[in-house]
């Protein structure tokens, strides 16, 4: 009978709910569940952010980021100018070197028929034509080769050695002119427009240094 009841009083007291509570222990159990359930919470908002993103770069469709250092080629027209009779000249007779744009002119320089001599070509607003020249003479830096009335401008040859040419007018002014160098082998061209009503005096033809190595009277 004694052990019965030591049984019985046995299991009571293990039924039974606690007569104390550790409330330190309580209060970190809690603490411990809510960071538990901050840190399930982030980790939410992180996947739902980067799902976003994902979603984002999936449905935007791709544009080309502009680049500042990358310039954009626009095709521009030409700026040089083709003038009547210049496509037949040119067949007629080929360039010998290359074609130079002298402004108002184009011109070149081509095989001539006489022994010795060349053609220079030239294509401008009156129209194409060329004539005939001889070899420079030990003396010469530069030539007069013709004038276009129309538009007053003077064009002509020059060796290597010239590298500019400027027209003297009577009354002190002077008018640089245009001049491309090695067209064709030890030759360049050169073109002095002016106005129509200034009285010239001569056209000056420099070096590298701007020494005058010859003028031509006008």
């Amino acid at each position: 009978m004694t052990d019965v009841k030591e049984l019985f009083d046995s299991l009571a007291t293990r039924e039974q709910p606690p007569t104390s509570i550790d409330v330190d222990r309580a209060m970190a159990e809690g603490r411990a569940v809510r960071r538990r359930c901050r840190a399930a919470l982030a980790a939410t908002t992180a996947v739902t952010a980067a799902a976003a993103v994902l979603a984002t770069l999936t449905i935007t469709p791709d544009r080309p980021t502009p680049r500042p250092d990358v310039a954009v080629a626009v095709p521009s027209p030409s700026a040089t100018p083709t003038y009547r009779g210049f496509a037949e000249l040119k067949k007629k007779y080929p360039p010998k070197g290359r074609i130079a744009s002298v402004p108002p002119l184009l011109m070149w320089v081509s095989h001539s028929p006489r022994p010795d001599h060349l053609f220079l070509c030239s294509s401008g607003p009156t129209g194409s034509s060329c004539s005939s020249f001889p070899p420079f003479t030990a003396e010469e830096y530069a030539r007069r080769q013709g004038k276009l009335r129309v538009v007053n401008v003077w064009f002509g040859i020059a060796k290597s050695a010239v590298h500019g040419v400027t027209a003297h007018a009577k009354d002190g002014r002077k008018f640089p002119g245009s001049l491309t160098r090695e067209v064709s082998p030890g030759l360049g061209l050169w073109a002095v427009e002016y106005p129509r009503d200034v009285a010239m005096r001569s056209l000056v033809f420099t070096d590298a240094k701007g020494k005058v190595l010859q003028r031509i009277p006008l």
